[in-house]
């Protein structure tokens, strides 16, 4: 997937433009509401999602599995934004705790082992009453069933990517353990789930396997 990505970024350069997606900019007023100080971006691109993080007064650190995207971001946030360069399934990348984590339509690219592994591991880097916001692809898309079928509510399309597509019931199963508390709806280019979570005090235990070191790609596919 690091091709793939590569590939598009160098053909496309800003390809989802400059304006902040909508989950953003909700999950930005909500995390300033909240006092929150410090942003993990897992799958940061080129940075159009950082920037209200940022103008709103929050530190944010990326990752970012391509080269190019990264030396976009840095021709907009200069040195100031720090991005480390690698997959999600490989976090961490830093031993720092986060006051809010923003992962956006990143999760629906995985495998379940792979997504298990970075719900566990944005959690793992959640500071205590910290939140953890994801937004993902509905079953609502009208892409739903469609491209090539690889296993239940995942199907490869455009050129190589596959989507797991979610519903709540997903939802829970997967996030139900750690600190799930609203499940939003937000329609932007593709109907999305928006899911909130916040770090609890008691140990939180995932499925086997999750522990899973499978390379995968971390990025915005569908805007």
């Amino acid at each position: 997937m690091t091709e793939f990505w590569e590939e598009a970024f160098r053909s496309k350069q800003e390809m989802w433009g400059s304006s902040p997606a909508k989950s953003a900019i909700l999950t930005s007023d909500f995390f300033v509401s909240n006092g929150v100080k410090n942003v993990l971006i897992p799958g940061i691109g080129y940075g159009r999602n950082a920037k209200i993080f940022r103008d709103s007064g929050m530190t944010v650190t990326g990752i970012e599995i391509s080269e190019t995207a990264i030396r976009i971001a840095t021709q907009h946030f200069g040195n100031d934004l720090t991005i480390y360069h690698g997959s999600v399934t490989e976090m961490p990348f830093d031993n720092e705790q986060y006051d809010g984590i923003f992962c956006y339509a990143l999760i629906h690219l995985l495998d379940k082992d792979e997504r298990a592994k970075l719900i566990q591991d944005c959690y793992n880097q959640l500071a205590e009453n910290g939140y953890m916001f994801f937004t993902t692809i509905t079953k609502e898309a009208k892409t739903y069933g469609q491209g090539t079928y690889i296993s239940k509510d995942r199907f490869e399309m455009f050129g190589g990517v596959k989507l797991f597509f979610y519903d709540k019931e997903t939802i829970q199963e997967e996030f139900g353990k750690a600190g799930l508390f609203e499940i939003a709806e937000v329609n932007e280019n593709f109907p999305f789930y928006l899911i909130k979570c916040k770090k609890a005090r008691q140990k939180v235990e995932f499925a086997p396997g999750s522990s899973s070191k499978a390379f995968a790609g971390g990025h915005e596919t569908v805007r």
